[in-house]
């Protein structure tokens, strides 16, 4: 991923920046992004401290968001809302953890949607890049547990995202950015444990690395 990214992001943002008069960055913008995720969920019962099996995530992304940016002089600032794809993985049938395995089926984890609204802060670098820092609320649609059991389920997790990343301004109205992000849903709910009182379930995070362009409108 890394190889494939790098040479497009060093030529990207290379490219013919704006001026040093041609600054604004104010305004609603739209834009595209892809990227990657990967992180580890450790499944189990939580609620009792039954720990199963972990399962890796990982995925190309591909998201869209809405920026809203207010400037003064060189602080840019606002919020971002986007939906984009999530990671996922499953652990090999027949996989044993402490307490719980993965006897029926694989066991699984997937971030089928995420969306996120953030609170966004930059400064900028030059008149055409913009290093920012953002973070809020992270909603995600999942699934996974242990295939062909009652363990197996779907629900909505709720939790945050912090990142970081870099913009730059490659026409008056389009801008090529890069961003880091953390993403903890907390406790992703799947189906029954044991209990039917109990649910079992997974903790964990991932990361994302997204590269994509914004376009004012």
């Amino acid at each position: 991923m890394n190889k494939v990214l790098l040479p497009v992001i060093v030529a990207a943002f290379s490219a013919g920046a704006l001026p040093a008069a041609a600054q604004d960055w104010s305004g609603n913008w739209g834009g595209v992004a892809l990227g990657y995720g990967s992180g580890t969920y450790d499944q189990g019962v939580s609620s009792v401290n039954e720990v199963g099996p972990s399962v890796d995530v990982d995925g190309a992304l591909i998201s869209l968001q809405y920026v809203r940016n207010i400037q003064s002089e060189n602080a840019v600032y606002g919020f971002d809302v986007a939906i984009s794809t999530g990671p996922s993985g499953t652990t090999a049938r027949g996989t044993l953890g402490p307490d719980w395995s993965c006897i029926s089926g694989e066991c699984n984890v997937d971030i089928q949607s995420l969306i996120t609204l953030r609170g966004r802060y930059g400064v900028l670098v030059d008149p055409a890049t913009l290093a920012y820092g953002a973070g809020g609320l992270a909603i995600g649609n999942v699934d996974g547990g242990i295939y062909n059991s009652s363990q197996q389920g779907s629900s909505t997790a709720v939790g945050y995202t912090i990142g970081a990343g870099i913009e730059r301004m490659l026409g008056e109205n389009r801008t090529l950015f890069g961003e880091v992000n953390y993403v903890d849903l907390g406790t992703l709910d799947f189906g029954e444990g044991g209990d039917v009182r109990e649910v079992y379930d997974a903790e964990g995070d991932f990361v994302t690395i997204r590269v994509g362009m914004n376009f004012r409108f």
